[in-house]
Order: C-alpha cells, then sequence, then structure tokens
C-alpha cells in the first residue's frame, strides 16, 4: 500500500504544479510591455515550467538529478528570473530581486513582484522572502558569476525550447 500511497503523492503534487503553472501563464498576460521578438511572456512561462519537469533539463543545467520529493522548480529561481528578464526587455520592464536564497522579477510599470519559481516555497514563506529582497545588483557583483548565470540562462533557454 505504501508505494500506491506514494504514486498518488507524486500524482497530486504534479497535478498542483500544472495548476500553478497555469496561473502564471495566464498572469504573464498582465506584462505586455515583457515580451521578446521570438516569445511572448505566456509562451516563456509555459516552456520554462514545463522544462522544470524533465530530467534532462535539470541534468543539464543544475548539474544535478531531478529528486521526485521536491517542486520541479527547485533550483531555478535565478537561472530562469534572469533568462526572462534577458529576454523580455531587461531594465526597460524589471528589476531582477532577490536574497540570497531566492530570486524573483519585479515589474517596474505595475510594482508587481512575477515569481516563475514561486511554488518552491510554501506561499505561508512568500511574503517574508518577498519583503527581504532587494535588487540582485546588491547581492552579487562578481563577474565571473554573471558569465556563468548567461551561460546557465542560455543551457536553459536551449532545453525549454526558446533558442
Amino acid at each position: 500500500m505504501k508505494g500506491t500511497d506514494q504514486f498518488y503523492n507524486a500524482k497530486n503534487k504534479l497535478a498542483q504544479y500544472n495548476q500553478e503553472s497555469n496561473k502564471l501563464v495566464l498572469s504573464a498576460i498582465n506584462f505586455e510591455d515583457a515580451y521578446s521578438e521570438n516569445f511572448t511572456l505566456p509562451e516563456i512561462v509555459y516552456l520554462l515550467r514545463e522544462s522544470f519537469k524533465k530530467r534532462l533539463t535539470h541534468h543539464r543545467v543544475l548539474g544535478e538529478e531531478m529528486r521526485g520529493d521536491i517542486d520541479p522548480s527547485d533550483g531555478f529561481c535565478m537561472i530562469s528570473s534572469y533568462l526572462i528578464y534577458s529576454m523580455t526587455g531587461g531594465d526597460a520592464v524589471w528589476q531582477l530581486r532577490g536574497t540570497n536564497m531566492h530570486w524573483w522579477l519585479y515589474h517596474k510599470k505595475s510594482h508587481t513582484i512575477f515569481d516563475v519559481t514561486h511554488t518552491q516555497f510554501d506561499s505561508k514563506q512568500l511574503p517574508e522572502i518577498y519583503k527581504m529582497g532587494r535588487p540582485v545588483n546588491e547581492l552579487k557583483t562578481d563577474e565571473m558569476f554573471y558569465d556563468m548565470l548567461k551561460e546557465k540562462a542560455l543551457t536553459l533557454a536551449k532545453y525549454a525550447g526558446l533558442e
């Protein structure tokens, strides 16, 4: 019976993840000024969230095996936030914000948080995390760090089908 319970728990977690992904795609429609040459923000969000569920994406981007006991977006906050930022207007549209443990986007025009990987946290934790956040250029200034981030973002774009 234990194996059956694990199956249903995994199935429920995936259903919840997919439901939250759909909500993110719908909320992305509100950011009309965030677009790329080839993809709309809702398309980018959809492709990223789908790619987070793939073992190969975890292996190639994060250099680790995907674990079934964590949210598929776990570990992708910095890379995916940077990728969306880079693809959809950069500083003209967004401010990259974060803490030492989590990154997200802040939409300058609407003063709204857009967090493509928020599902890795309990919803009760998020307000405190966001409250502690500050512009990421205050967190990391090392050029080597940004070179690595750009490389990982390009890899994520490839495995998400965003090239």
